[in-house]
C-alpha cells in the first residue's frame, strides 16, 4: 500500500510540474494540441501509478518526452503565423450585424442550439443584438453587442513582430501596404509587438520593449 501511495505521489508531482511548465491557461482556454498532450500525459501517468509491474521511469520518461516535444512544437508555432493557423486554426466571424455567416456556420458543424447556448453565456438572448461574434481558436465565443458602440471590428495584422496574413486578407490589405504604413512611422514589422487595424484602416500598435528603449 505504501509503495502505491509513493508511486502515485511521485507521478502526481511530475504531472503537476509538467502542466505548470506548459503555462497558466485555464483548461477551457487551451488549444486542441495542448489538450491532447494533457490527456496523453494523464494516461501515461495512470498505468505506472497503479501497477507495480511498471517502473516509475516507464511513466516519467514518456511524460518528459512529451513536454520537450510540446516546447519544440510551441517554438515552431510562434515562429510562423502560417504554422499557427494550421495548428491552432484561426478566429472565425460567425455573426456580423445580427446575421449568421451561414457558410462558416455550416463549416463549423454548428447548430442554432449550440450558438444560442454560447450566446446565453454572454447574456445575449437575441442574435439581432449582436454586432460581431467570433469563434476563437480554442472554441470560445467572443461577442460584441450593438450597444457597445463598436462600428468596425479591429483585427491583428501584426503579431509578435510578424505579419498576420490571414487577418490582412480579411481587410484586403497587402504586405507592401503594411510596410509602407510602418515606414511612415519609421518602424519595421519586427519592431511591433502587436498592431491592429479596423475596416476603416485605423491603425493602433504597441512596440516591443527593446525598440522603446
Amino acid at each position: 500500500m505504501l509503495i502505491v501511495f509513493f508511486r502515485a505521489l511521485v507521478l502526481y508531482c511530475v504531472v503537476f510540474l509538467v502542466i505548470r511548465l506548459m503555462g497558466k491557461k485555464e483548461l477551457s482556454k487551451v488549444q486542441p494540441f495542448e489538450l491532447a498532450i494533457i490527456i496523453v500525459i494523464s494516461d501515461l501517468a495512470s498505468a505506472p501509478m497503479s501497477s507495480r509491474g511498471l517502473s516509475l521511469l516507464d511513466g516519467i520518461v514518456p511524460i518528459i518526452t512529451l513536454l520537450l516535444a510540446y516546447l519544440i512544437f510551441l517554438l515552431l508555432n510562434h515562429s510562423s503565423n502560417k504554422i499557427q493557423d494550421i495548428v491552432c486554426g484561426k478566429p472565425i466571424l460567425i455573426i456580423k450585424d445580427g446575421k449568421i455567416n451561414e457558410k462558416e456556420f455550416n463549416n463549423q458543424k454548428y447548430t442554432v442550439s449550440d450558438l444560442m447556448s454560447q450566446l446565453h453565456e454572454k447574456d445575449v438572448f437575441s442574435i439581432s443584438d449582436v454586432k460581431y461574434a467570433i469563434i476563437e481558436t480554442n472554441g470560445n465565443l467572443s461577442v460584441i453587442k450593438n450597444d457597445q458602440n463598436v462600428e468596425t471590428l479591429p483585427v491583428n495584422i501584426i503579431e509578435d513582430g510578424k505579419l498576420a496574413e490571414t487577418n490582412m486578407s480579411l481587410l484586403g490589405i497587402t504586405k507592401p501596404e503594411v510596410e509602407r504604413l510602418l515606414k511612415t512611422k519609421k518602424l519595421k514589422v519586427e519592431d511591433v509587438l502587436f498592431g491592429q487595424m479596423d475596416s476603416n484602416y485605423n491603425f493602433t500598435y504597441q512596440l516591443k520593449q527593446q525598440k522603446e528603449v
